[in-house]
């Protein structure tokens, strides 16, 4: 028996399906979830949530929000969400670039910070492209 994970998001459900392992990108760091995983609820950075099936990850980026992990299931409330494509990897980089610049040049707390949630979605996309059809 494996895990079931459900990924909702404002706009709707993205995905709902049997997986065999979860990796989360909690505010802790990365958190693997296998069958059995103890009961858990986790508050998600921006980052890579990756879903593995068989033998493939997929990676989807998530702009921030809550798990639940219990009795073998993953439930998954997310601000935002972006799928990837091997078609975007230097668009990523470019906006990646773009992203450090305007971080570079912020002057206030605003701007620093609008910049650095921005460094982070950018950063998040170029990581993603390491488990794109691996």
């Amino acid at each position: 028996m494996s895990l079931n994970i459900r990924v909702i998001a404002p706009d709707g459900l993205i995905w709902d399906t049997k997986v065999d392992e979860v990796v989360l990108p909690s505010l802790t760091g990365q958190l693997g979830i296998l069958k059995g995983h103890a009961p858990l609820i986790t508050a998600l950075e921006i980052g890579i949530l990756r879903i593995k099936v068989k033998s493939s990850w997929t990676p989807i980026i998530v702009l921030g929000g809550f798990a639940v992990i219990k009795n073998d299931e993953v439930v998954v409330l997310i601000s935002g969400v972006e799928e990837m494509s091997k078609q975007e990897y230097s668009q990523a980089k470019e906006l990646l670039n773009q992203a450090t610049k305007n971080l570079d040049l912020a002057k206030t707390t605003k701007e620093k910070i609008d910049a650095s949630q921005e460094m982070k979605i950018a950063s998040s996309r170029l990581q993603a492209f390491q488990f794109i059809g691996s």
